[in-house]
């Protein structure tokens, strides 16, 4: 037997005794409730975006004091928002935030803490005439791609709805008059109109239509361990004042 055809037989010997490995496969390391939280958010402020300084926002805080708590490593990955909610939705161990609890996604998800209960409003450009929530029926309204609140304006009959990636898009097509008006909660619209340089007093709210509450949710395969510890984090942070801070730091009206 040549020397080429003895190395392979003893390299089969060794596979099978577990000596050495096989090729490694394409896999998690650890089975999905092992594994921990991993979490992931979108351009939403005030509670999450991508800034000149870096990432940051109440709730972006929020999971990087919590991650710290549990000695977990603290970090936080953006991805357009629909994406990241269908990264959740569909898989077994991540966390994200701003997520409204409607009751079509009841179901879909685990629901970790709540950050914050908001109305959802018509924001249209200040100068112009004010509109009822009849005549933005037949016009075109401007929504984040992703949101659950587009039900809201389906059942309301609105007949052109427009999807925009973020709130920077949305404040874009409403400034070049691709749509009449945003339908945004107050806070993260706010913000928004902030962060990226626009006076508030260039808008004007024409109606309101529906309200959620906003969570830190994950996905539905988490275990309940897992997702208990994450909730005794935030416990923690309550009661040592830091969620109080970082309300008054990122929730301005």
């Amino acid at each position: 037997m040549n020397r080429f055809r003895l190395a392979q037989r003893l390299a089969l010997v060794m596979l099978g005794l577990g000596l050495i490995s096989g090729p490694a496969e394409a896999r998690d390391p650890l089975p999905a409730p092992e594994r921990g939280l991993a979490w992931v958010a979108g351009d939403l402020p005030p509670f999450a975006w991508v800034g000149p300084k870096g990432a940051q926002g109440y709730a972006h805080e929020l999971a990087i004091r919590m991650a710290e708590k549990l000695g977990r490593p603290a970090e936080v990955s953006y991805y357009p928002w629909a994406r990241a909610v269908k990264m959740t939705r569909e898989g077994q161990h991540y966390g994200i935030f701003p997520l409204a609890r409607t009751p079509d996604r009841e179901t879909q998800f685990r629901w970790l803490v709540p950050l914050m209960t908001v109305r959802y409003s018509l924001v249209g450009l200040s100068g112009r005439p004010a509109q009822t929530l009849e005549q933005l029926r037949t016009q075109r309204v401007g929504v984040l791609r992703g949101s659950p609140i587009i039900n809201n304006l389906r059942a309301e009959g609105f007949a052109e709805v427009i999807e925009a990636r973020d709130y920077k898009d949305l404040l874009r097509l409403l400034h070049i008059d691709a749509i009449s008006a945003i339908y945004a909660g107050a806070p993260m619209l706010n913000a928004a109109i902030d962060e990226y340089g626009y006076e508030r007093q260039r808008f004007q709210v024409h109606a309101t239509l529906g309200e959620a509450t906003l969570y830190m949710g994950a996905s539905l395969a988490l275990s309940e361990v897992e997702a208990q510890r994450w909730v005794q984090a935030y416990q923690q942070l309550q009661a040592d004042g830091s969620v109080a801070k970082l309300q008054q730091q990122y929730l301005r009206p």
